[in-house]
């Protein structure tokens, strides 16, 4: 990505060096400016983590800031001078899982990287950061599937779980098919991870994929999980509970 700034051109291209990053982990990186033609200043460089979602009321796309780090600035760049600045982002615990289990999932995570705090999109180097599940989600997915609903779809929903403390304005619903589609079964299910450092709180209810908002959705019954417990716990015993509450 090529950038006007301080009068003159600077190309600009970040590098994520991590092949994936979990949620509270933190990714390495380095950004490597070239003024292009003539001097350049540069007043700082701004790295913004975003995820990509579509508005509840119109469809269209909009992001959402995960995380911001500025980095650097400012200085003056001699025509065709190369400045490297390495950094280091750690992610929220909220962050949304883009592959779950090495399964790629819907939702859009990337580092945008800008030279101002006004910038647009089109004046940003873009790159797509890898986020994969933790542990504790995988033991759950997979109690859920031993239990007999296995993962269709994941998506993100521009909308906040009422009534928790959540830091964004958005939450990544999960989609599990029942293998066995009974005609008097629960059929679908929809399952909602906010995560932080102690575990995770889980929402559990029958899918409703053509209702748009949280509360005009069966009602959700909310669980909790901990980090801690990872191995300690008989999950696909607690699948079948959650399930059993959720769907009667």
């Amino acid at each position: 990505m090529q950038r006007w700034s301080g009068g003159g051109a600077v190309e600009v291209d970040a590098q994520v060096f991590a092949g994936s990053v979990r949620p509270g982990g933190t990714f390495p990186g380095q950004v490597v400016l070239r003024a292009v033609g003539r001097e350049a200043r540069v007043e700082t460089i701004v790295l913004r983590v975003v995820a990509e979602y579509p508005s509840l009321d119109t469809g269209e796309a909009e992001t959402d800031e995960i995380g911001c780090h500025y980095l650097d600035g400012p200085f003056i760049m001699r025509e065709e001078q190369e400045h490297q600045a390495r950094f280091s982002m750690r992610l929220p615990w909220e962050t949304p899982i883009t592959e779950l289990a090495g399964q790629a999932l819907g939702p859009v995570v990337r580092l945008r990287t800008a030279l101002d705090d006004e910038d647009s999109e089109g004046d940003a180097d873009h790159d797509l950061i890898h986020v994969s599940s933790l542990p504790l989600h995988e033991a759950i997915m997979d109690a859920f599937a031993v239990a007999g609903w296995t993962l269709q779809s994941s998506r993100l929903v521009g909308e906040r779980v009422p009534p928790t403390d959540q830091i964004f304005d958005f939450h990544q619903s999960y989609t599990l098919t029942d293998r066995r589609s009974t005609a008097d079964g629960p059929g679908d299910l929809e399952v909602t991870f906010l995560t932080n450092a102690v575990g995770c709180e889980v929402f559990v209810r029958p899918a409703a994929p053509e209702t748009r908002y949280w509360s005009d959705k069966p009602p959700a019954r909310r669980f909790v999980a901990a980090h801690h417990d990872l191995d300690q716990v008989d999950w696909p015993a607690e699948a079948r509970r959650w399930i059993g509450e959720a769907v009667r």
